[in-house]
């Protein structure tokens, strides 16, 4: 009979070689009870910083008295030994032992791993989430013994669960983890073996009805006034203390004249105004009366989310309040996405028939197995992916089948997911899409999204960006190593020979054997050669003062370090293209294969490949120069390994052009859509010619909300006591406020270099500081903020816009320096260079939109109030600085030093 240990350890950090263990709970189990447990706390030989105190509740004083790691080592070890071990994230523990020399390789199973199989419907995979899925009191959190105990009941409770599968579906999942986690296969399947089912008993997807289709109506009908006002007062009835707010009521009315007239209306709506419903129900209206699609564009999943979850769900309770429809369902929304975003289900069967050795295709074959039966979409959001299975969900998805113009089995027997959402769109009244697809849909040639005359683009101020990378391409040694990764993925410590290859490495004979070694070593070769060329693009000289980037014009493309990209290219390409031969060859013997899915397979083989052939067309291009209405660049990371990109010089006329001229209808809004009062700018950017504008202020009273605060005792951003000043005064506010604040930076070193200044001042405060880039991902920062409102974090980019945080948990939000692009950066200096006063006519208004998105991180709702402080000093000192701030809603004003607008701070929020 197998044992079982459930572990779990307290550390100071994440990095085994620098971080310490500082607590170890274990529980050994026998028979699914608990036998008995250890437990210890541990002397790390450091202070714990005030945020893992906070997040553990272990103070630096209870540790210093405890045991080293080295003296409870023995006693640990006899506890563990001979056990599989059992723990959330299980590998996150061993290494710390390991590190310190406590177990060496130890059979381990992850109940995260074991609950993506048995619970794939969940939305989080923490250890607190799949205990409360399991009906599991926790007693505790991060507190080693609490979790180490909470980990086992789950441990057990999985088992149970896994018990009571049929025995083809436990073999099915058993089989698919078997190569990557032996002991896993064994939790799932028993200790005795059990026979590899075949084939015939995969599950199939739930049945599928396509919708009936729209029907158009001819001549359209028009929407009137009163239509408008009829389910703004059916959403007053159905939502309890809901507001009709004039600047709303105003901008739905303009969004119904455009349905009725035909034209395109840019709309500014201030925070506050409720712009999504105001353009919601005049399009719901119109495409309910007419037969007619509308596509909504976001840029955020963020909005994506209220959309679906908040807004339409209330939408379609007015509706029926007003008569309009009998029932929610007669007003139909489909979300659609890009292709990579749906399962092929095709490709799944063909890996299973081929029993793929690739461990990572195995692995998420079988956290798709349960849920294809549940699933309706197919979507993997529904999967919470994690990074690490990005790769392996390419091989699986529908990003490069051709399913669809082949008419396969699949197809035609309603099984393709692609197919259904596609259906699902075609027949919607309303289609929701991201700015992405949306541009995607222009390069497709509009066979990504079903013909639409009516566009809503939401966060239209993020358009120019997304439509930007997704006209340009970047070469990088990442982007290289990734595609030949997909290929073929050498075997490391941290995980398992993969890639395509192991398709090959499926059939036992020949010439299948021979063909997977040359292309092996092929990859090899590519991979090998690749790096001199990155190296060599970072050697090319700086200009104009930036260390980081530098344009590829004529001037550059004449020195000598260009020749040696050019000829390390040249050294890349090759190999790349006789890569890309074998791999056209090794896919003609796959689609020959004597399995079932064979075309399957060479399908899937084939897009591994395709990647390889788009990078040796992108490199070509941009060495070779692509143009005069193409920017093209090199850039250099703090390595000092190079990248080559390439943009279009402006987006404007490829949007009027495929995008915007087309369509019958335009909707484009934002809270950030003019510059001092004035929108021509944007229009500008985005290709909108002539459009109809309206800016429609924020119902908040800003003059008691906020506070606009600037601080004159710092010197100019430019001078080299700049960042140190910064941190001293950044720390001194964030005090003033107790936490509860954001300082936003638009450049990531002096973020960093802030980061080491501030957090040993502010630190021993109780606060803690979070800095974007070090200490996690923006989402997880932004969770903190909220969870632990004495913190103060630094963010850069994707903080100046997309963070709602409402409430007390948001107080202060500051501004380094203002949001300028910087001069040397090669596409913002050509775009200005277009305009006949570079700075006036596009850098200011640039930078004042940006500064306007970072303002209004503040407030969020009608009951917030809080400070927003500037440290530029040229906002108040240069003549432009003027424009920034009449940009802003009325508030409050102050100008002082650090210690003045400290007490500032604190009388104005104690004042709320």
């Amino acid at each position: 009979m197998t044992k079982y240990v459930a572990l779990d350890l307290e550390t100071t950090g994440l990095e085994p070689e620098s971080d310490r263990v500082i607590e170890v709970g274990a529980i050994r189990i026998s028979d699914d009870a608990e036998e008995s447990e250890f437990s210890t706390l541990v002397n790390p030989g450091r202070e714990l910083s005030p945020f893992i105190e906070r997040l553990t509740g272990i103070s630096s004083r209870e540790v210093a008295s405890a045991p080293t790691l080295d003296a409870i080592a023995p006693e640990l070890a006899r506890f563990l030994d001979g056990a599989v071990l059992v723990g959330h994230n299980i590998e996150f523990d061993i290494d710390f032992l390991r590190s310190a020399g406590v177990v060496g390789s130890a059979e381990a199973i992850d109940t995260a791993k074991f609950a993506r199989l048995l619970l794939p419907e969940l939305k989080g995979y923490g250890l607190a989430d799949v205990a409360a899925a399991l009906h599991i009191q926790s007693e505790g959190h991060h507190r080693a013994l609490a979790d180490a105990r909470l980990a086992a009941r789950v441990f057990v409770r999985l088992r149970e669960m896994a018990a009571r599968l049929e025995p083809a579906r436990r073999a099915l999942l058993a089989n698919l983890v078997s190569g990557d986690s032996p002991a896993l296969a064994r939790a799932l399947g028993g200790e005795s073996p059990m026979a590899v089912p075949s084939s015939s008993v995969l599950p199939s997807p739930l049945p599928y009805k396509p919708p009936t289709p729209l029907a158009p109506s001819e001549p359209p009908k028009p929407i009137r006034p009163s239509d408008i006002e009829r389910v703004f007062r059916a959403l007053a009835q159905v939502l309890p203390g809901f507001e009709q707010r004039d600047e709303q009521l105003r901008m739905a009315e303009a969004v119904r004249r455009a349905f009725d007239r035909g034209g395109h209306l840019l709309v500014e709506a201030g925070t506050g105004v409720g712009k999504s419903l105001a353009y919601l129900v005049p399009a719901a209206l119109d495409a309910l009366r007419n037969g007619r699609r509308v596509v909504i564009s976001t840029n955020t999943i963020a909005l994506q989310e209220q959309l679906r979850e908040k807004d339409i769900p209330l939408l379609r309770q007015a509706l029926v309040e007003a008569g309009i429809v009998n029932d929610q369902d007669g007003l139909r929304v489909a979300v659609l996405k890009g292709r990579g975003n749906y399962l092929c289900y095709a490709r799944w069967v063909a890996n299973y028939v081929s029993g793929s050795r690739d461990p990572d295709v195995a692995r998420l074959s079988a956290s798709i197995l349960l849920w294809l039966e549940r699933t309706s979409t197919g979507d993997r959001s529904e999967l919470r992916l994690v990074p690490e299975e990005w790769a392996a969900w390419s091989r699986l998805s529908a990003a490069d089948a051709d399913c669809l113009s082949l008419q396969h089995r699949h197809v035609r027997e309603g099984n393709c997911f692609l197919l259904r959402a596609r259906k699902n769109a075609e027949a919607a009244h309303l289609i929701i899409v991201n700015h992405a697809l949306l541009l995607a849909d222009i390069a497709a040639g509009g066979s990504a999204i079903p013909a639409f005359d009516h566009l809503v683009v939401d966060e239209a101020h993020n358009l120019e960006e997304v439509a930007t990378q997704q006209f340009g391409r970047s070469l990088t040694l990442g982007a290289v190593d990734e595609a030949l990764d997909a290929i073929h993925r050498p075997a490391a410590r941290d995980h398992r020979e993969g890639g395509a290859l192991m398709l090959l490495r499926s059939f036992d004979r020949e010439p299948y054997g021979d063909l997977a070694q040359t292309i092996q070593q092929l990859v090899s070769g590519a991979r090998h050669s690749a790096r001199p060329l990155f190296e060599a693009i970072g050697l090319i000289p700086a200009r104009d003062g930036d260390t980081d980037r530098v344009l590829l014009g004529s001037l550059t493309r004449r020195e000598p370090a260009w020749e040696t990209v050019e000829e390390y290219w040249r050294n890349l390409s090759g190999p790349l293209e006789r890569l890309g031969r074998a791999g056209e060859q090794a896919a003609k013997l796959l689609a020959g294969a004597p399995v079932e899915a064979a075309a399957e397979l060479a399908s899937e083989f084939q897009s591994a490949f395709r990647r390889i052939a788009e990078l040796r067309v992108l490199g070509d291009t941009i060495v070779q120069s692509p143009g005069a209405d193409v920017v093209t660049w090199a850039a250099r990371d703090a390595d000092g390994i190079g990248s080559l990109h390439m943009a279009p010089l402006e987006v404007g006329p490829l949007l009027w052009e495929h995008l915007f001229q087309p369509r019958r209808v335009v909707i484009a809004t934002s809270a950030t859509l003019s510059a001092n009062h004035d929108m021509s700018f944007a229009a500008g950017r985005l290709g909108l010619q002539a459009p109809e504008t309206l800016e429609l202020g924020s119902p908040f009273d800003y003059e008691r909300a906020a506070l606009l605060a600037a601080v004159d005792d710092l010197p100019e951003p430019n001078h080299p006591e700049f960042p140190a000043a910064l941190a001293g005064s950044i720390g001194e506010l964030a005090q003033a406020s107790g936490g509860r604040a954001i300082a936003l930076f638009t450049s990531n070193a002096l973020l960093r270099h802030v980061a080491g200044l501030v957090r040993p001042v502010i630190e021993p405060h109780g606060i803690v500081v979070l800095a974007q880039g070090i200490d996690g991902t923006p989402r997880w920062i932004t969770e903190q903020l909220r969870e632990n409102p004495r913190t103060l974090v630094l963010g850069s980019a994707s903080f100046w816009e997309g963070v709602d945080v409402r409430g007390d948990a948001l107080s202060l939000v500051m501004i380094t320096r203002l949001p300028f692009d910087v001069p040397t950066d090669p596409l913002a200096r050509a775009r200005a260079e277009q305009y006949d006063d570079p700075f006036n006519q596009y850098q200011v208004p640039a930078a004042i939109l940006r500064f306007r998105q970072g303002f209004g991180r503040l407030i969020r709702d009608r009951r917030d109030r809080g400070v927003v402080v500037v440290f530029d000093r040229r906002l108040w000192e240069r003549r432009y600085g003027r424009r920034f701030i009449e940009s802003l809603p009325r508030c409050t004003w102050f100008k002082g030093s650090t210690p003045a607008v400290a007490r500032a701070i604190q009388e104005w929020l104690v004042s709320e």
